[in-house]
């Protein structure tokens, strides 16, 4: 019997460091978008970004007196994400573990007119897939609609409509909802573990004839050291298909790509009726 291995969960933590720092990989959708609105206006609104794919600001500093959290992200090359609180580095964890999607922490500077004053707002992060993009705003559960926030939201929305850009705020139950962020925990374990050529191409093969199997049944036909692993890291791959909102344990149902199952997971945290 196939049994998914067993990882030692790591917590994420504040003002400290998790990997080295070179160069993070290339993230296309995000340049994109960057290129496609350059320094943008749409009347009231102006969208300042940083000179490269990084952050408009630093909020990690060693005189820093408040809490910041360090999120090791693998998807694109070893970075990491520096968070203002433990909502906004969960939310990194979520898509760090979501193949389809690219994402940036403290991504650009809003300027916009409110109440008669001009206002600046800097999201806490962007993300990009084929179809949409979006600014974020993590917040507790508790401020998540708290009036100001949603008269803020409100605004930045109507005023981020006519450049195909979204504005969500998310709120701390959003991102504990079901299984997912237990789920991205687990699967980013296996961000970097090798799959063989062999392997990624026979397990392609075997879900196109049944149409789907489960993560026992998958894994029990891999001939490689650490079948169980491989079945995991091409789950974090996006190469297979699995239901997030469920814990992930070998019966786990594996499914094929399709069109059908193409959106990222990570939208699915908002529901079919907001999604």
């Amino acid at each position: 019997m196939v049994a998914l291995p067993t990882v030692r969960a790591t917590q994420f933590g504040a003002n400290s460091r998790h990997l080295p720092t070179p160069s993070p990989k290339h993230r296309p959708a995000l340049a994109q978008v960057r290129a496609r609105l350059g320094s943008s206006y749409a009347g009231p609104l102006k969208i300042d970004w940083p000179h490269d794919l990084g952050r408009i600001r630093e909020v990690i500093s060693r005189s820093g007196t408040r809490r910041r959290f360090v999120v090791p992200c693998f998807r694109f090359g070893d970075r990491e994400a520096h968070c203002e609180a433990a909502e906004e580095a969960a939310a990194c964890i979520l898509l760090d573990a979501c193949a389809g999607v690219e994402f940036q922490e403290q991504p650009a500077r809003l300027t916009f007119h409110w109440r008669g004053e001009a206002r600046q707002h800097i999201p806490d992060l962007i993300v990009v897939s084929p179809k949409r993009c979006e600014f974020w705003e993590c917040k507790r559960a508790e401020e998540s609609d708290g009036f100001w926030i949603r008269k803020r939201s409100e605004t930045l929305r109507e005023l981020l409509a006519p450049l195909q850009i979204g504005y969500r705020v998310v709120s701390g139950l959003e991102l504990l909802a079901a299984s997912y962020l237990i789920n991205a925990k687990l699967l980013r374990r296996f961000a970097k573990h090798p799959i063989s050529r062999s392997v990624a191409i026979e397990a392609k093969a075997l879900l196109a004839h049944h149409g789907a199997l489960t993560i026992q049944q998958l894994a029990g036909t891999f001939r490689s050291v650490s079948p169980a692993c491989d079945v995991m890291a091409m789950i974090y791959r996006g190469d297979v298909h699995v239901d997030f909102a469920n814990t992930l344990t070998s019966q786990s149902v594996l499914y094929p790509p399709s069109d059908d199952r193409s959106t990222p997971w990570v939208w699915r945290l908002f529901g079919p009726d907001r999604s």
